[in-house]
C-alpha cells in the first residue's frame, strides 16, 4: 500500500467510526483516487500532466486534514479542502461556496476574519453575531469588547491576534432581528475545511477556541466539554486551549468562570514565553 495513501485511508476509517456512511466525491477527488489505484498497480496515471499536478495538491490537502479529528456530529458530505495561496483567495472561495449556499440556512453577508497571517494567537468563535454582521468583522459587539479587555490584560492588542469563526455567515432564523442562533451540524461541517485552511495559512503558535460549539467543532464531538477545559490539545500540530466564550462571561455574576478563563490566558502566555507580572497572576485570585 502506498505510504501516501495510508493517512487518507485512516481518515476515511475515522469518519466510518463516527457514523458517516457516504463520502461525496467531486471530479478532482475522483482523479486523486484513480491516480492512487493506478500507481498501486504499477501504472502511470493516464491523466494529463496539468491534471496530475493539481491532483497532487489535492492529495496533500487530504493528508493534512487527516491529522485532525473530523467534527462530524451526524452523517455529512465531505468535500475536498480548498486550495489557495492567500487569505484573500480563501475569502473569495468562501463567498461563492455552492455547498454553503445550498444549505439555505445562512445569511448572505460574509464575515471572514480579522488579523494578519503573522499572528501568534488565533481566536476561534462559533459564528458571527448581529454586531459582527453589521460591521463585517468578527468579535465586533459587546462580546468582542470583552475579549479585547482580556487581551489587553495579557498585554496584547486586538490587531496582534487573528480572529475568526468556524462558520463565516450568521445563522439565519425566522423573524430575525438582533438574535443569533447557534450554528448547526450541517453548517459547521460545510465550513470546517475553511477554518483548517486558515490554520494552515496563519500557522499560529496557539489557538484559543471560545465556547463549547466551536470547541467541539475543532476538537471533536465525542470529547466531553469537561475534558476540553483546563489543558492543551493539538490540532494540525498547533496547541489548542478551549475556554468560555466572552459572551457567557458577560452574564455571570460570580467570578469562578472568569477566574478559569484568566487561568487559560496565563497558560497561553506561559506557552508563548510572554512575561507575566505578579499583578497579572493576581487577577481573579481567591482572597
Amino acid at each position: 500500500m502506498s505510504a501516501l495513501a495510508e493517512p487518507l485511508i485512516d481518515y476515511l476509517q475515522q469518519l466510518e467510526r463516527q457514523g458517516q456512511t457516504h463520502v461525496h466525491l467531486d471530479d478532482r477527488a475522483r482523479l486523486v483516487l484513480r491516480a492512487f489505484f493506478q500507481r498501486a498497480r504499477g501504472q502511470e496515471p493516464a491523466a494529463a500532466r496539468p491534471v496530475e499536478t493539481e491532483s497532487k495538491v489535492a492529495v496533500k490537502e487530504a493528508v493534512r486534514l487527516s491529522e485532525v479529528q473530523a467534527p462530524v456530529v451526524e452523517a455529512q458530505k465531505v468535500v475536498a479542502a480548498p486550495v489557495g495561496t492567500s487569505l484573500e483567495s480563501l475569502q473569495q472561495q468562501i463567498s461563492v461556496d455552492a455547498q454553503l449556499k445550498s444549505l439555505g440556512t445562512l445569511r448572505e453577508k460574509l464575515v471572514f476574519s480579522e488579523g494578519g497571517v503573522d499572528a501568534d494567537i488565533m481566536l476561534v468563535g462559533e459564528a458571527p453575531s448581529y454586531h459582527d454582521e453589521s460591521k463585517g468583522a468578527p468579535f465586533s459587539g459587546p462580546a468582542g469588547k470583552k475579549m479585547e479587555a482580556i487581551l489587553k490584560a495579557m498585554g496584547v492588542e486586538r490587531h496582534e491576534v487573528y480572529m475568526t469563526n468556524v462558520v463565516k455567515f450568521r445563522p439565519a432564523q425566522a423573524n430575525q432581528t438582533t438574535n443569533t442562533r447557534k450554528p448547526n451540524a450541517d453548517e459547521i461541517n460545510a465550513s470546517m475545511r475553511y477554518l483548517m485552511a486558515e490554520v494552515e495559512m496563519v500557522k499560529p503558535k496557539v489557538i484559543i477556541v471560545l465556547g463549547a460549539i466551536a470547541a467541539k467543532a475543532l476538537l471533536g464531538p465525542d470529547v466531553p466539554v469537561k475534558d476540553m477545559l483546563g489543558g492543551f490539545h493539538k490540532v494540525a500540530g498547533v496547541p489548542v486551549r478551549a475556554t468560555y466564550h466572552p459572551s457567557y462571561l458577560m452574564h455571570q455574576e460570580v467570578t469562578e468562570e472568569k477566574r478559569k478563563v484568566w487561568q487559560d490566558m496565563l497558560a497561553v502566555m506561559e506557552l508563548l514565553g510572554m512575561p507575566i507580572s505578579e499583578k497579572q497572576r493576581g487577577y481573579f485570585k481567591k482572597k
